[in-house]
Order: C-alpha cells, then sequence, then structure tokens
C-alpha cells in the first residue's frame, strides 16, 4: 500500500490543497492521501491560528466523500507542538506495511534539517518536494511540479475580517463551519 501524508496548519483548508493533493495521488499513484491538521507548528510557535478542533473539522469536512482522501486528527488530539516524526510512527503502526510518502512544500526545504528526528524520517519516508517554478534548490527527494494554484489561507481569512466572499475558494462544508464559529473575523497572523 502506498500512503501520502500531506500536514500543516489548514487555517483554512482550501481548494489549492485539496487539487494539489489530488495531483499527488495521481501522480504518485497512493492508494490514500492522508491530511494531518496540525496542533502547533513548531516551526511558528507564536503563530495565532483558529482553534485545531475547528480546523480538523474543516479538514474532516473538505476531505469526507473524497475518493483516496482521509483525515487523521492525531496532532491535533495530542495537543502541544506537532512534530512529523510522532505521526509517522503512529501511521506506521496502523499500517505496518505500507510506503509512506511525505508531501512537504519547497519552501520547507530549507527548514527540513530541523525537524525533529529528521535522520530517522529519512529512513521512514520518501520525502516529496510540491515544487513552484522549474528551477528550485537541488535536492533528492521526488519532485512534484505544482500547477500554478493562487488561493492561499492568508487572502482567505483577509477577505472574511474584510466580509468578502470566499465562495469558489473553499469546499462549501467549509465555509459553513466558518460561518457557524464566525472564524476569521479578525485578520491573523500566519
Amino acid at each position: 500500500m502506498r500512503i501520502g501524508i500531506m500536514g500543516g496548519t489548514f487555517d483554512p483548508i482550501h481548494h489549492g490543497h485539496l487539487i494539489l493533493a489530488r495531483d499527488a495521488l495521481d501522480a504518485l499513484d497512493l492508494h490514500k492521501l492522508i491530511f494531518v491538521p496540525n496542533h502547533r507548528s513548531p516551526h511558528k510557535p507564536s503563530a495565532v491560528t483558529a482553534p485545531a478542533e475547528l480546523r480538523a473539522a474543516m479538514v474532516r469536512a473538505a476531505v469526507m466523500g473524497e475518493e483516496g482522501f482521509a483525515m487523521d486528527p492525531v496532532e491535533t488530539l495530542r495537543g502541544g507542538a506537532s512534530y512529523a516524526i510522532d505521526t509517522v510512527l503512529h501511521l506506521r503502526a496502523l499500517h505496518p506495511e505500507a510506503d509512506f510518502f511525505y508531501l512537504i512544500g519547497e519552501d520547507n526545504l530549507a527548514q527540513l534539517h530541523t525537524w525533529r528526528r529528521v535522520d530517522e524520517l529519512h529512513h521512514l519516508v520518501q520525502w516529496v518536494v510540491m515544487a513552484r517554478g522549474a528551477e528550485g534548490p537541488p535536492h533528492p527527494y521526488i519532485t512534484l511540479h505544482q500547477r500554478r494554484i493562487d488561493i492561499s489561507a492568508t487572502e482567505i481569512r483577509e477577505r472574511i475580517a474584510k466580509g468578502q466572499s470566499i465562495r469558489y475558494l473553499v469546499p462549501g462544508k467549509v465555509r459553513e463551519i466558518i460561518e457557524k464559529h464566525q472564524l476569521y473575523r479578525e485578520v491573523l497572523s500566519s
């Protein structure tokens, strides 16, 4: 079994995340791609985000019924700083025979050496770099060239704070959660 892992803050999850995940699912011939919303990024400890349980609910709503997509709330339930190594070990315990592909943005490459127990991670997963341009920094990992999708969580939060529509930027069920809980009425730092 080939399983992809896409972690992140997902504040909020949007169609850009879902399109790139679908592209990765197809390009890597994955059986499943698991979205893992974090509780708190160890690389952005002072970032203010929507509550972890609501970000997890938005991810769950976004992937529900989507073939090949799943969500694991392990990091939001664990609390504290979210470390990839803990999540990968959790997923390997659930799927001991699987090959894991950990998707990271090209912008994360420069910090990859700072990830907790990264040497161990190198033996547990195959890194997949979601590259934005044709020429990025050299690296030994699988590279998927992203299509140009100009949607960002920051823009979505700003639009909500300004009272502007986010229709077509996020799935309808995600928009319902945002509206129900009145998220992002004030612009949050990223």
